[in-house]
């Protein structure tokens, strides 16, 4: 499932170019295709998020799965771009609740190899990215990009069956205050691993205990923490998708470096010449070149794992997102640079090791830090990882400002979001590495130091140890 996402998000960086020439369109008119895309996410992030805290992770997994599938296959009979922007936005809102299932994956493993486990899970995102550039390359230059849209959702299609493999997340069924259903559903999971069943009953989650709000969030004792991660989102998905849809325009970096500097007034005639080159290079299909870069940075997804299992836990999960925000801004600005085409693909490579390798991190300390909420009314912590977010990706910076303004002013901001990305990480108050998911919340005041501080204290489970309901559910899949 995340290799099919992958795809559909991957899509993205070859649909343009093609488009650009199929139906004659502006960098304006392709920016927005990838613009309707993420703001569908933004509409679907929370309202997917709501839905999962009341119906399940599963249900709601399953169902923005089906639903990306049928109007992914529904983009490649698109008439014209008003139908091709809005079933792509559709997509969008679907993909804003696709991520749940790495929340039930995170709910389901245990302390001690969660971060670890949900690294290696990035190697299915970049198997799909990397088979989405290499389908593109097979069919984009013969059948067209109708059939590849049609193609990159067969995948999808082909692993549905498979959803009902998976178990609802007990961590939620106890926390809905269902705990027979999470009997069964862990007594399901020992059978089939040849563990022993659980013994007594799990205790689930009175009516009365606080489970928080989504106001909780910014409560003075946690308003940092929220707004921080909010700049950190901002920061990582402007950033990947930004390398996703530079990768399609490298070759024009390089082709800008060869034509060295700008030509002296006066020179109407040669300047016309160039207007018309530039023109026509804007409706030019995607090459060989550009194949290679973006299949190049692709394999940043794979290179970046082993760095982050190493510091993940050893340095802590602040750290390791400060180090990757900077190399990502470093490398960033290095493209830039007029280098030959290996260097510069080898800095494209290392920004998007980096840039994949914050957004599996993002995801895990997002993931540990946040409180579930309860009931309908309550919004998720799902809220905070992509809703609240999601509508700063700015497709124009690598679409329109890049191609059409300045190549240095669109890589000199990604490369500035990226180190100031860095600082703020260091600036996150609460270090997650080592601490078990909270399951409620409270919010004290103490004084230290003669000067009054907000801090958090995370309440003990119903049975009180604030890890001994996870040991209890996760014991027997390990």
């Amino acid at each position: 499932m995340t290799a099919a996402d992958a795809m559909e998000m991957l899509l993205l960086s070859v649909l343009g170019p093609a488009l650009r020439c199929d139906w004659r369109l502006t960098s304006a008119q392709v920016a927005g295709i990838t613009t309707v895309v993420f703001a569908g996410m933004l509409l679907g992030a929370p309202v997917w998020g709501a839905v999962s805290d009341k119906r399940g992770r599963w249900s709601v997994s399953a169902l923005c799965f089906i639903l990306m599938a049928y109007f992914g296959l529904l983009c490649s009979f698109a008439p014209n771009y008003f139908w091709l922007a809005s079933l792509r936005g559709v997509v969008g809102f679907n993909i804003g609740g696709a991520a749940t299932s790495f929340t039930l994956l995170s709910e389901y493993l245990p302390q001690r190899h969660r971060a670890k486990v949900l690294i290696l899970f990035n190697l299915f995102w970049g198997v799909g990215s990397t088979f989405e550039i290499l389908l593109a390359y097979l069919v984009l230059p013969t059948l067209g990009w109708r059939y590849l849209v049609a193609f990159s959702s067969l995948p999808l299609i082909l692993t549905l069956p498979s959803l009902w493999c998976l178990p609802e997340s007990a961590r939620f069924l106890l926390a809905s205050g269902k705990a027979d259903e999470a009997v069964k559903v862990i007594d399901q999971i020992a059978r089939e691993n040849g563990r022993p069943l659980m013994k007594g009953r799990p205790a689930g989650i009175s009516e009365t205990e606080t489970r928080g709000h989504i106001w909780s969030l910014f409560h003075t004792s946690y308003r940092r923490t929220t707004l921080i991660l909010f700049c950190l989102w901002f920061g990582i998905a402007f950033s990947y998708y930004g390398i996703v849809l530079v990768s399609s325009e490298m070759s024009q970096l390089h082709r800008q470096c060869d034509r060295g500097p700008a030509l002296p007034p006066g020179s109407e005639s040669v300047a016309s010449n160039a207007s018309l080159v530039k023109d026509n290079s804007c409706c030019r299909g995607l090459e060989a070149e550009d194949y290679k870069a973006m299949l190049i940075s692709s394999f940043g997804e794979f290179l970046i794992i082993p760095f982050n299992l190493l510091t993940i836990d050893w340095l802590g999960r602040r750290w390791t997102l400060a180090i990757n925000y900077l190399l990502m801004g470093v490398f960033f600005g290095l493209i830039c640079l007029c280098v030959p085409s290996g260097v510069s693909a080898a800095f494209l490579l290392l920004a998007r090791a980096h840039a994949g390798g914050i957004f599996k991190i993002d995801y895990i300390y997002t993931t540990e830090v946040s409180v579930p909420y309860r009931n309908s009314k309550h919004r998720p912590r799902y809220l905070l990882r992509h809703g609240s977010i999601r509508f700063h990706e700015r497709p124009f910076v690598a679409q329109v400002v890049l191609p059409d303004v300045s190549l240095f002013a669109g890589f000199a901001t990604f490369a500035l979001v990226g180190i100031g990305c860095a600082g703020l990480s260091l600036m996150l108050p609460i270090e997650t590495r080592g601490r078990a998911m909270p399951q409620s919340l409270d919010v004290d005041e103490i004084d230290q130091g003669g000067q009054q501080q907000q801090v958090l204290s995370y309440r003990p489970d119903p049975d009180g140890s604030s890890a001994t309901l996870e040991i209890k559910i996760q014991g027997k899949i390990k």
